[in-house]
């Protein structure tokens, strides 16, 4: 139940590097050509691993599907390695999600109670108060013993969810490993018929 922050999950895509010496010398000629090629390939990863982790991410968390995937961003860059070569970095990102959006109750006396993991109970928030702010309804506690200032609590954000369960991060991986697998050539085909440049 943390402040608003914005939170990033990255992971390395295993690029083997023959596979993307492959695409670089195929597509050499083509100012950005391979950087296009390998970029939309993992857009397609990206969205996969998304897919695949919504389900799991949701069995776990008190989240809705449509919510994880509203929350959660794509990212991923190059970078040039210690060795002179290029690695691929892949994550998602994602701000702390309001605890409304999660298990949470107010009771007729204003008592909140939340729940953000399915297999947790309940648990009261002492001096907590949902309000309306502006257009936004949320879950609020005060800061000191004056009315004001408050402020809003917060659930974990998606990446959280995501990369605190190992069966998850590895379903995502594998996910993605194969769609990448799958969209390169493609991709290749794509830039070398002048689609995409």
């Amino acid at each position: 139940m943390s402040e608003k922050s914005k939170v990033y999950g990255g992971i390395i895509v295993d690029v083997a590097e023959e596979g993307l010496s492959h695409v670089q010398k195929v597509l050499a000629g083509i100012d950005g050509g391979w950087q296009k090629a390998v970029g939309s390939a993992l857009t397609r990863a990206a969205a996969s691993g998304k897919t695949a982790a919504k389900g799991a991410v949701s069995e776990e968390y008190v989240i809705s599907q449509s919510d994880f995937l509203s929350e959660t961003r794509n990212m991923n860059h190059f970078t040039r390695s210690g060795d002179g070569g290029v690695e691929v970095v892949f994550g998602f990102a994602g701000n702390v999600i309001p605890l409304m959006r999660f298990d949470t109750r107010v009771s007729s006396d204003g008592t909140v109670s939340t729940r953000v993991k399915r297999n947790s109970t309940q648990r009261v928030l002492e001096h907590a108060f949902r309000t309306q702010m502006g257009a936004h309804t949320g879950i609020y506690e005060r800061i000191g013993v004056d009315r004001f200032p408050v402020r809003e609590l917060y659930g974990p954000a998606t990446p959280q969810m995501m990369y605190s369960n190992e069966d998850v991060m590895d379903e995502v991986e594998e996910k993605m490993t194969e769609t990448y697998e799958k969209r390169i050539d493609h991709e290749i085909m794509r830039i070398l018929n002048g689609y995409g440049r």
